[in-house]
């Protein structure tokens, strides 16, 4: 069947077998996947907010501005 074709038909499809569609497509897509993402005994850094006090400024003087406007 050509895509042309069953994207049409998918088109016509219920939003649940849609979902479910893309469900199925996202398990088939991971069986596929021939190299594992993640390797055993290897470290991985993870990003933390925790020490941002610069980012957490940031976010402070936006609402400090946004308060002042608002009353002002």
């Amino acid at each position: 069947m050509p895509l042309t074709e069953l994207m049409s038909q998918i088109q016509e499809l219920p939003k649940i077998d849609k979902l479910r569609l893309m469900q199925f497509l996202a398990t088939e897509l991971v069986k596929e996947e021939e190299t594992n993402i993640f390797v055993a005994n290897q470290e991985y850094p993870i990003w933390s907010p925790y020490d941002c006090s610069e980012a957490a400024n940031v976010l402070m003087n936006l609402l400090v501005t946004k308060q002042q406007d608002q009353n002002g």
